[in-house]
């Protein structure tokens, strides 16, 4: 049976079902491109907020503490990446096991970059206990061991917190470090204020989320892909040599 424009009923309908097809397509496409580029920038190009209080701000947070235990990288090298991370965020750990890797190889190896950590545990208690774990580990200079150690393998670190302590008393001794100091620095104050202190200045510059990063000021935010970072990072060479 034809329909009024004299087509037949099957024609129309085999129509109609190709175009939403086509438009079902069309729909998945772009939300593949939004969900593999959430801040909808382009690929390649530094993700940036257009936030310039947020950029002046991020310039002054490079601690250039030498010694730092939570720091790699020469103390004068010529761009300073700020991290913000929570050890159970799942990008975070995967931009820690993809990304940070080559940017080390690349950059800090040859002294143009320094990479300075802060602790951001928003996800919750055993996030904030992993991050006192952190310092704790800072304190007798195995922080970036204990940094690999948790983010190669976050799904060990769950459960309740008692257990979770205990396992990062073993962690402290499996890295051959001092357990009974590394208990005891892990539930002092001076841990619980440092880790509230970075807390507090991510915070200031806006950040409710990680991984955030700041690039001689310049803001990434998101496990971004390699090329992102190395783009931010040339740039910020190229501003810092002019």
């Amino acid at each position: 049976m034809p329909d009024r424009s004299g087509r037949p009923i099957a024609q129309v309908l085999m129509l109609a079902g190709a175009a939403c097809a086509m438009l079902l397509l069309a729909f998945l496409f772009v939300r593949a491109e939004q969900l593999q580029n959430p801040s909808g920038e382009s690929a390649g190009e530094p993700a940036r907020t257009v936030s310039e209080d947020m950029r002046d701000a991020g310039e002054e947070l490079a601690r250039r503490q030498e010694g730092d235990p939570r720091a790699m990288g020469e103390v004068d090298a010529p761009v300073v990446m700020v991290v913000y991370s929570d050890y159970l965020c799942p990008f975070c750990g995967e931009w820690v096991r993809g990304v940070q890797p080559d940017l080390v190889d690349t950059y800090v190896a040859d002294g143009l970059l320094r990479i300075e950590w802060r602790e951001f545990p928003y996800l919750g208690d055993n996030s904030r206990t992993l991050a006192l774990g952190a310092m704790a580990a800072a304190e007798q200079g195995a922080f970036w061991e204990y940094h690999d150690l948790v983010y190669n393998s976050p799904e060990d670190f769950t459960g309740s917190d008692t257990r979770l302590r205990a396992d990062l008393e073993d962690v402290a001794e499996g890295l051959g470090l001092d357990a009974a100091r590394f208990v005891r620095d892990m539930e002092g104050t001076a841990a619980e204020e440092a880790v509230e202190a970075d807390f507090v200045e991510g915070q200031g510059m806006g950040i409710s989320g990680t991984p955030a990063f700041l690039i001689n000021g310049d803001p990434v935010l998101g496990a971004q892909p390699l090329e992102v970072f190395t783009a931010s990072v040339d740039l910020a060479l190229s501003d810092a040599e002019g």
